[in-house]
């Protein structure tokens, strides 16, 4: 009876295994205050509604930020205390979708497309150019979020480089 003692003992007891699973880790990077996010997003789906040819797909993060800050519950972003985070796995995403805006931005609105004007004191869009998308005030305060989020973004990113 005893060999039978020690093969018994070499089965899983009832308590492991009715252990679940830990749930995957989240790791949550903080991208800033509620209102600023807001803008930047606002701002992105109105380029969108002219820009369907970068559209992206309905699980994207970006669209997932747009229904966390309508109130949807997500899995991919949260809403704390008025701080927008998103999930690290999804940093990269949202980095591309913010660099998109940049380069849109900046292009809308460039140095290229305004000229001084002495009557008014300030910089005024050339006629001949094509009426902007976004207002010049918003995309000034929009690039103004994105610088600081550059600092925050280039931190959480891996880099990756190659031994001389």
């Amino acid at each position: 009876m005893p060999a039978a003692e020690l093969t018994v003992e070499r089965f899983p007891t009832w308590s492991t295994r009715a252990r679940r699973l830990a749930a995957p880790r989240v790791h949550w990077v903080s991208l800033g205050a509620e209102y600023d996010i807001a803008h930047l997003t606002r701002l992105w789906q109105l380029i969108m509604r002219f820009r369907l040819e970068s559209l992206p797909d309905d699980g994207h993060v970006m669209w997932q930020i747009a229904d966390a800050l309508r109130g949807r519950r997500g899995d991919a972003v949260r809403i704390r205390e008025g701080i927008v985070s998103i999930d690290r796995r999804h940093l990269k995403d949202f980095r591309d979708q913010i660099d998109w805006l940049w380069d849109h931005l900046a292009d809308e609105h460039g140095e290229q497309r305004y000229q001084f004007s002495r009557d008014v004191g300030d910089f005024v869009r050339i006629e001949s150019e094509q009426p902007p998308i976004t207002d010049l005030e918003d995309a000034r305060r929009a690039i103004d979020i994105i610088k600081a989020l550059d600092d925050l973004l280039a931190d959480n990113v891996t880099k990756l480089w190659e031994d001389a």
